[in-house]
């Protein structure tokens, strides 16, 4: 009788074992490959040999689609930009690896173009000859640059995780093992 109980508690004990490791793949999250980072570039911006007023805007360009855009700040006398190009991951019809990418800088495009490379940063100094009057100012105030994202991930949503979870069921299990088998030699 008594090895019947010590059996029957064996295998309920993996029975629970065996029940949480078949709703492990239920439950596991994939993982995501981060987003392509964008290509930057930085320089300094002058227009007719001087710097370009703060707050002129920057587009930098694909082809024909706009892919980012920043405004010129002043560090240290020298009118300066940072702009991130967007990738054709993030953005359709913008940069790949080797694209040619062209500014436009207050609605006039500059002569000096960079290549798309997400993995440096491209220094280019951008310098307009304009025959019109330099473009003024804008109001706006000047964006801090950030760096880009490189992405989130989340392995569970706010549950714990599923290692942890059998390893439980097994320590319990091991545990109600153990008692039928000192119940079992006590008799």
């Amino acid at each position: 009788m008594e090895l019947h109980r010590v059996l029957l508690t064996t295998a309920a004990s993996a029975a629970l074992v065996f029940g949480a490791l078949a709703g492990v793949g239920a439950g596991t999250a994939e993982a995501q490959s981060p987003p392509e980072p964008p290509s930057r570039f930085a320089g300094s911006v002058t227009i007719d040999g001087q710097p370009a007023p703060a707050g002129t805007v920057i587009e930098a360009r694909v082809g024909t689609s706009t892919c980012g855009s920043a405004t010129v700040f002043t560090q240290g006398g020298q009118a300066r930009y940072v702009i991130d190009v967007a990738s054709a991951a993030s953005q359709p019809g913008c940069g790949t690896a080797g694209a040619a990418v062209t500014f436009v800088v207050g609605g006039a495009v500059a002569p000096q173009s960079g290549t798309w490379r997400n993995y440096e940063l491209a220094q280019l100094d951008l310098a307009l000859v304009s025959a019109s009057p330099t473009p003024t100012a804008s109001p706006s105030p000047t964006a801090t640059p950030r760096p880009p994202v490189a992405g989130t991930g989340v392995a569970a949503a706010g549950g714990p995780s599923a290692w942890w979870v059998i390893s439980m069921a097994a320590l319990a299990s091991l545990g109600f093992a153990g008692m039928g088998w000192a119940a079992y030699r006590r008799s």
